[in-house]
């Protein structure tokens, strides 16, 4: 009965508090992210990440930064126009005016840089509500180099933990089967996914928000940045390539609450007539 009383205490806690069962034995497990949460946004990830803001006010449009590095030009293609054009280069990253964004809502940037020794790129995707047209044919036309290409872009509900998407690993447009590729996340997480032999990789996002994250003000709607990246050697040259974006929550999350708040309820039903038969006892 002492047993029963204390269960139902420990799930009323955790269902006032807003910690789910589950929460709680993925916050050990991930102590590791929050123990860096401070430095995270700029240390937690050695690659380029490309970054997209959209900018207002007398000039509407873009910016992209790239986080590692610099390089010598950054491109844009879109479903519309899936010729690559080159971005203009100012002091604070490149920029995309209104009439370079079109009207759909894919926007695809590889940013390049290259020496006699490497070449390095980073790639990323941007959408935005709009009418567009579906980006399929764009992201697989041939372009060269070494490419990470989503095989489908995340434009309705994202990227969550828990989720798996599939990526094509190609050098100047021929698959690279039982390659390698590295997944590294603002979480804290490194795995990495092996191409089959179409060269297709899929990879497997973590669950690894930890429950400071999802308890805070932004909750469900948290968000987390991930690259991938694939490293190849050819002719003597050594090809570098990654492609960043973010990820969210795994929607579950919501039902393991409303699941431990359920628990905690019939804890409380299977309690009372042990409280009561201990009363009538004492009486």
């Amino acid at each position: 009965m002492i047993r029963s009383h204390a269960l139902a205490s420990t799930l009323l806690a955790l269902a006032l508090t807003g910690v789910s069962p589950t929460l709680l034995a993925h916050g050990e497990q991930a102590g590791h992210a929050a123990a860096q949460a401070s430095t995270m946004a700029t240390t937690w990830s050695s690659d380029a990440l490309l970054r997209v803001t959209m900018s207002r006010g007398e000039a509407p449009g873009m910016r992209v930064k790239a986080s590692v590095g610099d390089f010598d030009q950054v491109v844009l293609q879109t479903p519309e126009a899936p010729a690559p054009v080159v971005l203009a280069q100012g002091k604070d990253g490149w920029t995309v005016s209104k009439a370079q964004m079109g009207t759909g809502g894919h926007l695809w940037f590889i940013a390049t840089r290259e020496n006699e020794r490497e070449v390095v790129r980073a790639t990323t995707y941007f959408f935005f509500p709009a009418r567009h047209q579906v980006p399929t044919e764009m992201l697989r036309a041939p372009r060269g180099g070494l490419e990470i290409v989503p095989l489908r872009l995340q434009e309705h509900g994202g990227t969550r933990e828990g989720s798996r998407w599939r990526f094509l690993l190609r050098h100047d447009n021929q698959p690279l089967p039982g390659h390698l590729l590295t997944l590294e996340t603002e979480g804290g997480t490194r795995q990495q996914f092996m191409a089959d032999a179409d060269g297709v990789a899929e990879v497997s996002f973590p669950r690894d928000f930890t429950s400071e994250r999802l308890n805070a003000k932004e909750g469900m709607n948290a968000r987390q940045e991930f690259v991938l990246s694939l490293d190849h050697v050819s002719g003597g040259k050594r090809f570098l390539t990654t492609y960043n974006q973010s990820y969210n929550p795994d929607r579950m999350r919501e039902r393991s609450l409303a699941l431990g708040v359920g628990v905690f309820a019939l804890g409380m039903v299977f309690a009372v007539p042990l409280l009561r038969r201990k009363e009538k006892k004492n009486a």
